[in-house]
């Protein structure tokens, strides 16, 4: 297990959990690790109460700066105090600073208006951006110029933007 899932596994949509996380969280740490090996920071935009993926980064990427970001701070101080890097963003008025130097933004599904944001602030920053969006919001969403992967029963996103 994971250092820091024992606390987090608690947790499942705000609420105390017996259960594991689903598989899929893990999956999807295990792409972004496949994809980016030698990141030295990635951000996870949206964490809210569902830091499994994170969590499973720490681990298959320990040398690489994993932040999470939500707009709500209780959720920001509960992952704090699971010793999650967390910091509370906004993406519509997003905070620069925090997202520099990142080698990779991701989002789990995020609402599809967002979508366009994590776009923009990438190309500000020259980061890339992964989306894993819920299946409709994909069909909403202008995602030309964006990479489908398709891996492990996952369906995600890529913009892949140049290297600063």
């Amino acid at each position: 297990m994971t250092e820091g899932c024992e606390n987090a596994e608690r947790y499942l949509n705000g609420h105390p959990s017996s259960t594991n996380p689903p598989a899929y969280f893990s999956k999807i740490a295990h792409l972004i690790s496949k994809l980016y090996p030698r990141a030295r920071k990635i951000i996870e935009v949206g964490v809210g109460r569902s830091p499994y993926t994170l969590l499973r980064l720490r681990f298959l990427l320990p040398n690489a700066e994993i932040i999470a970001t939500d707009i709500d701070p209780e959720a920001v101080r509960e992952l704090s105090e699971m010793g999650v890097k967390s910091l509370v963003d906004d993406i519509f008025e997003p905070n620069e600073r925090i997202y520099e130097g990142a080698d990779l933004i991701y989002s789990i599904r995020p609402p599809s208006e967002i979508i366009p944001r994590l776009a923009e602030l990438g190309s500000r920053i020259g980061a890339d951006i992964l989306i894993i969006p819920l299946s409709e919001d994909a069909y909403f969403s202008n995602l030309s110029g964006w990479e489908r992967i398709v891996e492990n029963g996952l369906i995600v996103y890529l913009l892949r933007k140049s290297r600063r």
